[in-house]
């Protein structure tokens, strides 16, 4: 794998006939633009860097694929069949692992095939054993694929030779807007009826919420500045939503999962996932050259922490196992 920031980093297009467009990266594996077509013209909805060189310098995971781990493991630490893997701790304010470490994923360049017959760009990434910490040496691919005029689909691939830990979402911050205006205009929908609680350290408590008359109930979609605006010591603790929420097990994919509107530009955004959860992010972090939520994250993934939580669904992948997880991102204007 190559983390080298020497090397230039290389732009992939994909497009619908009169629909999406959309620009991919090497580096990171990341999604660098979405432009959809409006009333308005084509409305790029994800923040990104205009020069392409500037995401090996990036410190917001901006687009990017991210693994092994996306999200937060307490203390750098996880017990697996019976030992303990100490873990690359680049959260240096509370000492976790945040999304696999500082030479993750997202720090790495990736083999790109490009497959203009089905209009698809698949990455390619080996991570030797003992990457940031993480134990058994792992191929991995993410797919993005154009399948239809207004329609795209992550697909994400991981085989690893010994048990490991498994958990990759993308980062993409997005802005229906198309531009760095706050997202508290953006209207959202989640379908889940139950959240984690974060502890003072950012890691989820144990505890199960119901988001039954909190901030945090989306089962009907409501404005994200009016919820950001409600008391709640969790959007205190964390400045705002960066919160994993259990979508519903009833629902069955391809069921849509959440959903993000746009008032100004009637962009609104489907999201399909086969994973247990999401975890919303309002941006809360973000700094010159980006405003302060001027994008949110929906990073669909397992819960954080889960390899230290008996409860949560197990992120374990078993030795020689094909994991293959899905996103679908639908628009409409």
């Amino acid at each position: 794998m190559n983390t080298s920031n020497k090397n230039p980093v290389n732009t992939s297009p994909l497009q619908a006939e009169d629909g999406n467009r959309v620009s991919l990266l090497d580096y990171g594996a990341a999604i660098q633009s979405i432009e959809v077509p409006s009333a308005q013209g084509p409305v790029n909805v994800v923040l990104g860097y205009e020069k392409a060189e500037d995401y090996l310098e990036d410190p917001f995971c901006m687009g990017s694929t991210v693994g092994r781990f996306a999200g937060r493991i307490d203390s750098g630490r996880f017990v697996l069949n019976g030992k303990t893997y100490e873990l690359d701790r680049n959260d240096k304010t509370n000492g976790h692992c945040l999304h696999g470490g500082s030479g993750g994923f997202h720090r790495c360049f990736w083999d790109v095939d490009e497959d203009p017959n089905s209009n698809a760009v698949a990455f390619h990434l080996e991570s030797p054993d003992g990457d940031q910490g993480f134990p058994g040496k792992m191929k991995v691919v993410t797919r993005y694929s154009v399948v239809s005029r207004m329609c795209m689909q992550v697909d994400y691939f991981a085989q690893s030779e010994s048990d490991t830990v498994i958990n990759l979402t993308n980062h993409a911050y997005f802005n229906l807007n198309g531009d760095l205006s706050d997202i508290g205009d953006h209207e959202v929908w989640i379908n889940s009826e139950m959240y984690l609680p974060n502890a003072a350290n950012m890691i989820p408590t144990g505890d199960i919420n119901n988001v039954m008359g909190s901030a945090f109930d989306f089962r009907t979609k409501a404005k994200v500045g009016e919820r950001l605006a409600m008391p709640s010591p969790q959007l205190e603790l964390a400045g705002g939503f960066d919160h994993f929420f259990m979508l519903n097990k009833a629902m069955k994919y391809p069921a849509i999962a959440a959903s993000v509107e746009s008032p100004k530009t009637g962009i609104r955004m489907k999201l399909y996932s086969s994973r247990p959860g999401v975890q919303f992010y309002t941006g809360n972090s973000l700094r010159d050259p980006f405003p302060r939520r001027s994008g949110l994250c929906l990073e669909f993934q397992n819960a954080p922490n889960s390899p230290n939580v008996e409860g949560f669904p197990s992120p374990v992948l078993k030795a020689g196992h094909m994991w293959h997880r899905q996103l679908v991102l639908e628009f409409e204007s």
